[in-house]
């Protein structure tokens, strides 16, 4: 097993780093975060992704080496469908 941490995501929208957070959480998988940091006490603007685009404060996410497939697939595994309203009214 490989000890050597790579990048598997960037974003620079604060909400969208939440979400990659609990996906990784859920299949755990260890993770390091760079830039998150809630700057909202003083300056709520420049916590949007916008703010942090012109910034360049991307928040990165890295994992193991040979987690790298499984977190990308964790990553981008849409589970919102559990969440649909199967049932007849």
């Amino acid at each position: 097993m490989s000890n050597n941490l790579v990048e598997v995501f960037e974003t620079y929208d604060p909400m969208e780093a939440k979400l990659v957070k609990a996906k990784l959480s859920d299949e755990e998988i260890f993770f390091n975060v760079t830039g998150d940091f809630d700057i909202s006490f003083t300056m709520e603007t420049f916590n949007t992704e916008l703010g942090r685009m012109a910034m360049k404060r991307p928040i990165k996410f890295y994992v193991y080496e040979s987690d790298f497939e499984l977190a990308k697939v964790a990553i981008n595994t849409d589970k919102s469908s559990l969440f649909e309203d199967d049932l007849e009214y």
